[in-house]
């Protein structure tokens, strides 16, 4: 993953790559779980340049949420790229696991586990991109791998320690 970091910074620094607004088809199904949850902190891990969560979207507010409730991490991102710490009520990752390979997804999702206290939701796409790396040929969906790969993925990772929901969904 950490080979990929600089390419996805360099494709973040046009501008136009990775706003983070994929996360905006789901909202309503956020909106339940925090809800269903009662959470007042949410972690979005991958959330690109977070644009989902300001002016015009506001995705917070749709939540019942504050500005402040919500963590964003990013490490294309030098605004968001501080590595969260602690416990959040709900992670949020949405279209972030196709971009990791494959040899790094268990981290990853381990990574998501370590900040759940009460769910994890994640989207995942399962098809080739429409976009690639700048070399052209790359697809930047390096895991292409059909959702039940990813639901056990996921839940092998599930804490032992806590009792973490999980909410996968798959990108249309």
């Amino acid at each position: 993953m950490n080979e990929l970091v600089p390419l996805y910074k360099q494709m973040a620094a046009d501008g136009a790559s990775f706003r983070g607004l994929s996360i905006l088809q789901h909202r309503a199904q956020i909106a339940k779980l925090v809800r269903h949850h009662s959470a007042k902190s949410l972690l979005d891990y991958g959330s690109g340049a977070g644009d989902a969560w300001r002016q015009p979207h506001r995705m917070h507010r749709e939540l019942g949420l504050r500005w402040f409730d919500v963590t964003l991490f990013d490490p294309a991102f030098p605004e968001h790229d501080d590595r969260p710490m602690g416990l959040f009520d709900g992670v949020l990752c949405s279209d972030v696991l196709e971009h990791i390979p494959e040899e790094d997804v268990d981290v990853v999702v381990a990574t998501l586990f370590q900040h759940a206290r009460r769910f994890m939701w994640a989207s995942v796409c399962c098809r080739p991109a429409k976009k690639f790396f700048p070399d052209g040929e790359t697809n930047l969906h390096v895991t292409q791998r059909p959702l039940q790969w990813w639901q056990d993925t996921i839940e092998e990772r599930r804490p032992r320690d806590r009792d973490v929901s999980i909410y996968l969904v798959e990108t249309p």
